[in-house]
């Protein structure tokens, strides 16, 4: 009897820079084109070096800490929601430090559900 695949465990910054590059994969972009089209986004521009080492955080050794004025600007450069940085991809389990074993799907639909459910008016 096969194993199952052993499922890759990423924090959720390291999720978001796994997205990061995918989504920069899929709009055809290199690593400098990419940090170039963040630059007005962000307000400052990273350089070929930084940008490189943001993607490599998946790896590990080295995890960017992303803010949340970054993740408004990584989706608004992308054109994505913000929840699609977050969710992990297929063969992923989103780690942290309460849940080391992995956050279960239903927190994390409940987590990253789509604005405007649930809220009370203020």
């Amino acid at each position: 009897m096969a194993m199952p695949p052993r499922l890759q465990r990423l924090t959720p910054n390291q999720v978001v820079a796994h997205n990061l590059t995918s989504a920069r994969v899929d709009r055809g972009w290199s690593q400098p084109q990419a940090a170039e089209a963040l630059e007005p986004f962000l307000g400052v521009g990273w350089s070929r070096a930084s940008y490189s080492a943001v993607e490599r955080s998946v790896d590990g050794v080295r995890v960017k800490q992303f803010s949340a004025d970054e993740l408004v600007a990584i989706a608004r450069c992308f054109d994505r929601p913000i929840s699609w940085f977050l969710t992990p991809p297929a063969g992923v389990i989103a780690v942290t430090p309460d849940c080391p074993r992995g956050l279960d799907t239903t927190v994390l639909k409940r987590t990253l559900r789509p604005a405007g459910r649930n809220r009370t008016a203020t």
